[in-house]
This record gives C-alpha cells, sequence and structure tokens, in this order.
C-alpha cells in the first residue's frame, strides 16, 4: 500500500484484551483497514516463526517470563540483572549445563502502580478474580488480613493483571526440569516496575577443547528477539556469579565459575537470516514463489519489507575455567613420569635386545590404557585437545626406543663381527711372517749349519766334517 509497517500498533491498531485465568487471554482486534490487521497479523506470526526455537518441552512448560498487557504505550528499556544461585552441572560430553539463575528485570512505567492498584482493589471488592498475583510468596486476602499502610499495596498482598510484562522466550534450552521450584515477585513502584523470576533449566551451548584440560568455557543463555518497538534496548546492569547459598569450596564438579555477564545485541532481521543462511546453509532457490531469503536483497520479494525490522536481545554469558590440577595430577604426571622411564632404554647395553624392547612395549601398553581414561573423559570432537598431542608425542618417544634398540644391536653386532675378523686376520698374518723369516734363515745357512741342523734333529752325534 506503499506505507511502512510498523510493529507497534497503537497508532493504527486498536487492542482490547481480556485476560484470562493464568495470565493466557483472548484478543479482540480493531483495525481502520482491513490491510493493516492483515500486514499487522502476518508481522507477528512472522516475529513468531523465527523466535520460537525452543525444545518442545516449552510447549508443556511455563515460560519463567510469560507477559501480559499486549503492547506498552511506548518503548521501554530494559535493565538487567542476572544472579546465578548456583551452576549444577556442566555435561561437557553431551555439551550441556544446568544453572539456577534469578534475573531482575525493572523498567519505567508510569501507570504500573495505579494499575496494580485497581486490580487489588477489583479483587477485594470481589468484583472479579486475580490471574497474575504480584509474587509466588504471598496470599491474596480479600476482606481481611490486609497490612496497614504503607503495606497494603505490597508485592505479597497485591495483584498484578493490568500491568504490563514483556514476554522473553529462552532460545536454547533443552528442558526445564518437572519438578523445579520457580518462585517470581513483581515489585511495583510509583513510576518503576521490576520482575525478577527464578530460572532452573538444561541448556546446550557450544564448547571448545582444544586446551583441555586448561580450558575455559563460555556457557551461553540466549533469550528471544524483541522489537525496538516493544523493547528500545536491554541494559546490563547488577550481576553477581553466586547468589543466596553461602559456604566455602566447590561448587560444581570440574569447574570454576570465573564471570557472569550480560551481552545485548542489535540487529536487523534480514543481518540474523544472512549469518545463518551464509555460514551453514544455502539461499532461496530463483523459482520459490515466496522465498525465506534470497541472495541479492530480494528487493521484489513480499518479505524484503520485513528485513528491516530492528531487533534487540541479550544473552547471559557465564565463564568457567576447568579445575586443572586434577588432571595434571592424575593424568599428566603419570604420562610423563611413564617417558622419563623409557630413558632407561638408552642405558641398558645394546647387545640386550630382549630387555630394551621389553620394557619399550611394557611402557607402550601403559600409555594405551591412559588414553583409554583420558578419553573417556572427553567428547568426540573434530579437533584435537592439547593432553591428545602430549599423548602422542609420548607415544612416539616410547616407540622410537624399539627401531632405535634394533640399529644399535645391529651396529654392536657388525662391530664385533669385524673386530673378530681382524682378529683372525692379524693371528694369520703373525703366523705368515714366522714362516716367511724361517725361509730366509735358511738360505743363508752355510753348508756346515745346515748340517748341523739335520744332525741335531737326527739327534746323530754332532761331528764336523772338515772335507
Amino acid at each position: 500500500q506503499g506505507k511502512e509497517m510498523k510493529l507497534h500498533p497503537s497508532a493504527e491498531v486498536e487492542v482490547e484484551e481480556v485476560v484470562g485465568r493464568g495470565g493466557g487471554g483472548k484478543r479482540n482486534w480493531k483495525g481502520k483497514a482491513l490491510w493493516q490487521r492483515r500486514e499487522l497479523a502476518w508481522a507477528m506470526a512472522w516475529m513468531w516463526c523465527l523466535c520460537s526455537r525452543t525444545s518442545p518441552c516449552l510447549g508443556q512448560m511455563t515460560v519463567p517470563f510469560h507477559g501480559q498487557g499486549g503492547f506498552p504505550e511506548e518503548p521501554v528499556d530494559i535493565y538487567v540483572s542476572p544472579m546465578m544461585e548456583r551452576l549444577l552441572e556442566v555435561d561437557d560430553k553431551n555439551y550441556r549445563f544446568e544453572n539456577v539463575v534469578y534475573l531482575y528485570l525493572s523498567w519505567r512505567d508510569t501507570k504500573a502502580f495505579q494499575k496494580m492498584k485497581d486490580s487489588t482493589d477489583a479483587y477485594r471488592n470481589s468484583t472479579r478474580d486475580c490471574s497474575r498475583p504480584c509474587s509466588s510468596e504471598g496470599s491474596l486476602p480479600r476482606n481481611t488480613g490486609i497490612p496497614p499502610p504503607p503495606f497494603q499495596y505490597s508485592a505479597e498482598v497485591s495483584c498484578c493483571d493490568d500491568v504490563w510484562l514483556p514476554t522473553i522466550g529462552m532460545q536454547n534450552v533443552y528442558e526445564l526440569p518437572e519438578g523445579r521450584v520457580q518462585p517470581y515477585s513483581i515489585l511495583v513502584e510509583k513510576e518503576a516496575v521490576a520482575w525478577w523470576t527464578a530460572i532452573h533449566a538444561i541448556y546446550f551451548t557450544p564448547m571448545d577443547f582444544r586446551l583441555f584440560p586448561f580450558d575455559s568455557q563460555k556457557l551461553q543463555m540466549q533469550f528471544h528477539y524483541q522489537s525496538v518497538d516493544v523493547v528500545k534496548r536491554f541494559i546490563p546492569s547488577t550481576f553477581s556469579s553466586r547468589f543466596l547459598i553461602r559456604g566455602e569450596g566447590d561448587i560444581v564438579s570440574g569447574w570454576a565459575v570465573a564471570n557472569i555477564e550480560v551481552i545485548t545485541r542489535n540487529f536487523t532481521l534480514g543481518e540474523e537470516l544472512d549469518f545463518f543462511i551464509s555460514k551453514y546453509g544455502g539461499y532461496a532457490s530463483p523459482g520459490d514463489p515466496f522465498p525465506l531469503k534470497e541472495k541479492n536483497g530480494a528487493n521484489g520479494s513480499e518479505l524484503y519489507q520485513y528485513y528491516d525490522f530492528d531487533l534487540v536481545t541479550f544473552d547471559i554469558v557465564i565463564t568457567i575455567n576447568r579445575l586443572w590440577r586434577y588432571y595434571v595430577l592424575n593424568m599428566i604426571v603419570p604420562i610423563i613420569l611413564l617417558v622419563c622411564l623409557s630413558l632407561i632404554t638408552y642405558v641398558i647395553p645394546g647387545e640386550n635386545i630382549d630387555a630394551r624392547i621389553a620394557l619399550n612395549l611394557t611402557l607402550f601398553l601403559s600409555l594405551t590404557a591412559l588414553q583409554f581414561i583420558i578419553n573417556d573423559q572427553l567428547p568426540k570432537s573434530s579437533y584435537p585437545s592439547a593432553v591428545t598431542k602430549l599423548v602422542l608425542i609420548c607415544y612416539i618417544c616410547v616407540a622410537f626406543g624399539v627401531p632405535e634398540t634394533i640399529v644399535v644391536y645391529a651396529i654392536s653386532r657388525s662391530s664385533k663381527v669385524k673386530e673378530e675378523m681382524a682378529s683372525k686376520h692379524s693371528s694369520q698374518k703373525a703366523i705368515n711372517e714366522d714362516k716367511d723369516n724361517d725361509g730366509v734363515l735358511e738360505s743363508n745357512m752355510s753348508l756346515v749349519m745346515k748340517v748341523m741342523k739335520r744332525k741335531k734333529s737326527a739327534m746323530v752325534p754332532f761331528i764336523i766334517d772338515m772335507v
């Protein structure tokens, strides 16, 4: 129609909402024109499809921040304060973690107190029921049990049916435990609202084990996108990596919590689609009559007008460090000791080939047993970790002793054979030299001496024949 469509409907569409029990409600839309209602409904359905990428279990369990009241009168700034009670478990084999976080949201609303007061008075006058008490811990009195001023409208005894609350879904939730405790409280002052609730959930998140066991992980709690026509921006505020539970020592097996922070993001719908499609998928086919996202911007597509929607969201990132001393003492030190023992191979004489090879094979099998223990504590990743590289180097060091032993043994045997052959050759040479000397002496002897020698050898009496 040549007009820019806005998600904020107050200027074009009137909303009449009847809130029912349990926070649900029926909305009757009254618009000035049919095309306005259709575009608005389509846009909201489109946003819901993008934001409903959660586990199927969320369809059966109540989302912790289930809002009410439609849209605020104007976009609000929401301050986010995460207070983590405890990190319960880190399942690094399945890339999951479980924790309990008290999430505190606050924003300005000048009409919230009057709406809360009217809802509470209506309940106390028995003119209507209350579907959203301001606190999960208190009980709503009707005629009796009302605290005196100034506590007559405290959260424990008040009703917040008409107070606007944002719906903030959770994206990477794997499971919301059935037996979880989910307390909440809605605090309404003169010009501000604060809403806190305890979130106990199991999340899935990417992990990087290249530096194992000296690695650090960033555990992400991702929340749904919001239009800037509803939430202007999310602003990080107070945070704590430990809350409520006191005591010394480790809080989770194998890990130490280093920090918790809130990271906000501002982007457009088109940028978010481009990020995932270009990096992990492919763009729409040219023949698609209603493409989700085309590569060249899709200026002619009916969806193009929605790609410029400004969205905001926030992530809670928990930084944890692995307790590396346990792995050093139980894995790395034994591996290094085995390599040091393999150095004894080079002390054993090269002729003792049996002892040298037996020692290297024993150490090789010991390294194999340790590797089974290490692999049992690591997920099957697409890259080798630091300890895997260390084990591989140790394998090479130990295995090197076997061919080295064979070479040394061959060299020692060869030199020994050469020595024996040289000794035998020298003995034969000495004998030959003796024979040669005997021949020379015999040629130089006179006739008399030869006769003397012959007579002596025949043991004949020595007679000098002068003839």
